[in-house]
């Protein structure tokens, strides 16, 4: 058989009327695992999912979906930093999609930076999630996200308050309370206003506790201690994050803007507590000037 001869003669289905006439702002591929290496001052990544989407004409059935896959695997060589690689397959998207106004791509990647210990300064390798999302237009200005996802402790305050109502002070020490694990994502455009670096330092800034891969027995006393002293809704985790993030990033542009979402895994409660938003830089830095 000769497939080159069966393509030849076979419609290019893709390009066909798709019978609704209507533009599809976002189509590609999503989840494409690549061999990503890349390092930004003290932050490795290895590895890493992309999403890489185009808008796609009234007129037009389907995308073109090896070119995506080219785009993508054609701009890993010679990237400087996430956001440049996502930078670069945005705009070779562009030009194997010829019918397209508009590129997407967003890339997750696991980065990792040495951490350590608070008591024994035993040193590890911590991981956080790494992400860059990109939009460039033919016509218009581009987008550009930079991002990091840590998790970390929180203590409850309310739970800390009803233990110190009934022990009458907890003779000196924190008082108990449940903890849990949360996620918290902080991300900035535009992504040259910042790196991945401080990004995480803000998210870690507004947690009651950081979460380490190895501890010793005095690490983790310390760590409980630490955790229990700072009790934190997920609410001041938010309004913390922001402000660790302005006071780290204090030239950070007026019209930029900052996402901020946390996910506190409660432990016992039967559901997560949930806090999201977008801070305008001019709020942010009101904040400061405040603070």
């Amino acid at each position: 058989m000769d497939w080159d001869d069966v393509v030849r003669r076979a419609r290019d289905v893709q390009y066909e009327g798709p019978g609704i006439g209507l533009r599809i702002p976002g189509a590609g591929i999503g989840g494409l695992r690549i061999p990503l290496d890349l390092r930004e001052g003290p932050v490795m990544m290895l590895g890493g999912s992309v999403d890489a989407l185009v808008d796609l004409p009234p007129g037009m059935r389907g995308v073109n979906m090896s070119r995506s896959v080219r785009a993508v695997l054609e701009s890993m060589d010679g990237a400087r930093s996430l956001a440049d690689f996502a930078s670069a397959a945005a705009s070779r998207l562009l030009e194997l999609h010829e019918y397209s106004t508009s590129a997407r791509v967003v890339v997750r990647t696991s980065a990792f930076i040495e951490e350590e210990a608070p008591v024994t300064g035993l040193r590890s390798p911590s991981r956080f999630s790494a992400i860059a999302d990109f939009t460039r237009r033919r016509d218009g200005p581009a987008s550009a996200w930079l991002g990091a996802s840590v998790l970390g402790v929180t203590a409850c305050p309310c739970g800390s308050e009803l233990m110190r109502s009934a022990s009458g002070g907890c003779d000196g020490f924190p008082c108990a309370t449940h903890m849990q694990r949360a996620r918290v994502l902080v991300a900035a455009r535009p992504a040259g206003s910042t790196d991945l670096a401080s990004l995480r330092s803000s998210a870690l800034g507004g947690l009651s506790a950081s979460a380490y891969p190895l501890l010793r027995r005095s690490d983790e006393a310390s760590v409980i201690h630490g955790a229990l002293s700072n009790p934190r809704f997920a609410e001041d985790v938010f309004r913390r994050v922001a402000l660790s993030f302005i006071e780290g990033n204090p030239s950070f542009p007026r019209d930029g803007e900052l996402r901020v979402r946390v996910r506190s895994y409660e432990s016992i409660h039967g559901h997560d507590v949930v806090v999201e938003g977008m801070l305008r830089g001019e709020e942010l830095l009101s904040l400061r000037r405040s603070s």
